[in-house]
């Protein structure tokens, strides 16, 4: 997204609040909640932007939908018309987006170490070392601790040396060390600081004590930061986005010490730290093929006209190639004679799911847009998605793919929901997420309850903006609309005892919408009580999700399918979901067992086949971790270069 589009969004919020409903109704211009709630909507255009003043997420996301005969008075006409409102709150943080700072370093010393006394020499020499202030190694808070007790207790000896020389388990780990791009990390940041690059250490510091001591010390340092950001991420999540709501597991820096010093293969044990999910081992293969692939020359190819399933072309062996490298169809022998140039059967599904995942019709026809497809070179902004997503699956819980693990995984990115056991998924459906500006946050919770036919529970911004001055000009508006008006002990009162003209900022009464098929939180709510008030729901918004980008929310999740969704939580079949329904009065059904839900953002996940799916970077996170991972600690500023190219080659430093 443009640097320039989140002033934009501020700048038509505050244009549109500026107007007041008054006035836009006597000059038939719309005002904000009218734009904001689909009354004044234009065409979409290509995802991301329009042409319009209005931010393409403003489009259609207040949209309804009638679906049938009503209940308890509920005008679906009205709704149909453009009446209905959002079910979430009008909040939001903007884009969330952090200018990103890493965290603090300080040096790894201990005064209070100049007072001991080791008779070893190498172990005197890591002692001077640790006491000094003026030493160059650093490390952050929480590593450093660790590393002064683990030193101290362990009497000061050596971790990585003997005899004067590096181990073998050194050599084992700094090899380990020099290949962290292989898992989306930063080669330099886990060098020692004594050395300058990781071949050759031993020769590096032969014959002096001080920078053997230092090395040592050093390597411990580094060693420890690798196992905490390959359990735990690189990144604190809430230093990239403010909608990261998120606790990653880090290794215990004290275990993963013990276990560096007396584990016979250390670097075995640095590598089994790294997530265990199938789709971590399927980006980190692809992420090498890509590295592999990175001098390789990209030609593009010919323009030409449109190519049927069945015809000929010579441009076939060509596209053919092209959906090997990206993975749609397999690396198998190609046709050979005047099939060779033929759009064959393989080679049509292959296309269908290129053009799948590119939000394209799955036509199997090769016309100018799916050429104009496959002829980017997305090789740079797919490795920033999979080093982007292998940081995110670092940031999940552990046994997140373990079999028999049940729980829903909601991928903003993708606008899908999925119930998944272990690493297979049970089922999906597609969702809608919040806007830009007001996003879905990601965290993890468990789904409790089903509520069947909910009320809505108007929030009170929605009240005071929204509903006073409808009440105002139309005081029958709330009746007619299957709207009841409660006090604060939640007791219905009429909505005419209600001075509408002297209602403030905060209102000392509330307004639910009852169920119906109107309801905007359509006929089911699932709830798992969260800081954030997100939850999944119906809506009666269902054109929404023939759109390839469905950000439309205010932060919740809507389900296209719920009452599918339903079964599969409950554990129910087709017809119990329906009796459910089938009793109007607002209920909740308690799960059986609670499910785990995780809210994520993912730019890249695999499907069951193993393919890796790409989609758009809708909330700038990939790009805020881009800056995060281009981040100069000297400059104190983002450098300029694509985090996909340095990565490979582990050229920044990043502490």
């Amino acid at each position: 997204m443009p640097k320039h589009m989140p002033w934009l969004v501020l700048g038509v919020s505050l244009l549109a609040f500026g107007a007041s409903p008054a006035m836009a109704g006597q000059t038939g211009q719309p005002n904000f909640f009218d734009l904001l709630f689909g009354k004044h909507r234009k065409t979409q255009q290509q995802p991301g932007f329009n042409s319009g003043t209005s931010p393409w997420w403003y489009d259609k996301q207040g949209q309804q939908a009638s679906s049938g005969k009503s209940r308890r008075g509920l005008n679906a006409a009205s709704l149909a018309a453009g009446d209905g409102t959002d079910p979430e709150q009008i909040t939001g943080l903007g884009m969330g987006l952090v200018e990103y700072a890493p965290p603090v370093v300080t040096p790894v010393y201990d005064a209070s170490f100049i007072a001991l006394q080791e008779g070893a020499p190498d172990a005197e020499a890591i002692r001077v070392m640790l006491s000094d202030k003026a030493t160059p190694i650093k490390a952050q808070e929480v590593e450093r601790k660790a590393v002064l007790s683990f030193y101290k207790a362990n009497g000061f000896k050596p971790v990585w040396s003997a005899d004067g020389h590096l181990t073998a388990r050194a050599d084992e780990v700094l090899k380990l060390l020099a290949a962290a791009p292989a898992d989306g990390l930063v080669a330099k940041n886990y060098l020692p600081e004594v050395l300058t690059s990781f071949d050759g250490a031993d020769a590096a510091v032969a014959g002096d004590a001080i920078k053997q001591a230092r090395l040592d010390i050093g390597l411990t340092v580094a060693a420890l930061h690798y196992a905490r950001q390959i359990s735990g991420g690189q990144f604190e999540p809430a230093r990239m986005s403010l909608y990261n709501d998120i606790k990653p597991e880090y290794v215990n820096a004290d275990e993963a010490l013990k276990a560096l010093a007396e584990n016979p293969a250390p670097a075995a044990y640095l590598s089994g730290l790294a997530p265990k999910n199938a789709q971590y081992a399927i980006f980190k293969a692809e992420l090498a093929k890509l590295a592999a692939s990175n001098a390789a020359a990209f030609t593009p190819i010919a323009s030409g006209p449109t190519i049927k399933p069945g015809k000929l072309d010579a441009r076939i062996p060509a596209i053919r190639a092209r959906l090997v490298t990206l993975g749609f169809i397999a690396d198998a022998a190609a046709p050979t004679g005047p099939d060779a140039n033929k759009l064959d059967q393989d080679l049509t599904i292959g296309l269908m799911a290129f053009q799948t995942a590119n939000a394209m019709k799955p036509s199997g026809t090769i016309d100018v847009a799916t050429l104009k497809a496959l002829n980017r070179d997305n090789a740079g902004d797919q490795r920033q998605k999979l080093v982007s997503s292998m940081e995110r699956l670092r940031w999940l819980p552990k046994n997140l793919g373990n079999a028999g693990n049940r729980y829903v995984f909601v991928n903003q990115a993708a606008f899908e929901a999925s119930v998944m056991q272990g690493d297979k998924t049970e089922w999906k459906t597609r969702v809608i997420v919040g806007q830009p500006t007001k996003q879905t946050y990601s965290f993890s919770d468990q789904i409790q309850t089903v509520v069947f036919n909910p009320k809505w529970g108007v929030p009170a911004s929605i009240i005071v903006n929204e509903y006073v001055p409808k009440m105002r000009r139309d005081p029958g508006y709330l009746d007619r609309n299957g709207f009841i008006v409660v006090d604060k002990a939640g007791n219905e009162i009429g909505s005419s005892s209600v001075d509408w003209w002297s209602v403030g900022k905060n209102p000392d009464f509330g307004i639910q919408q009852l169920a119906g098929d109107g309801n905007a939180l359509g006929e089911l709510k699932f709830l798992f009580p969260n800081a954030h008030d997100i939850y999944m729901h119906d809506t009666p918004t269902k054109k929404l999700f023939a759109d390839p980008v469905r950000a439309y929310s205010h932060g919740c999740v809507r389900v296209q399918n719920p009452r599918e969704f339903a079964q599969v939580l409950l554990g129910w079949n087709k017809d119990q979901v329906e009796k459910g329904l089938a009793i109007q009065d607002t209920h909740s059904i308690q799960l059986p067992q609670k499910v785990p839900v995780h809210l994520t953002y993912f730019t890249a996940w695999p499907d069951e086949n193993g393919v890796i799916h790409y989609y758009d970077d809708i909330y700038g996170r990939d790009g805020a971790m881009a800056k995060a991972f281009a981040y100069d600690p000297n400059g104190k500023k983002s450098g300029g270069d694509i985090v996909a190219q340095t990565l490979v080659n582990g050229s920044i430093i990043q502490n």
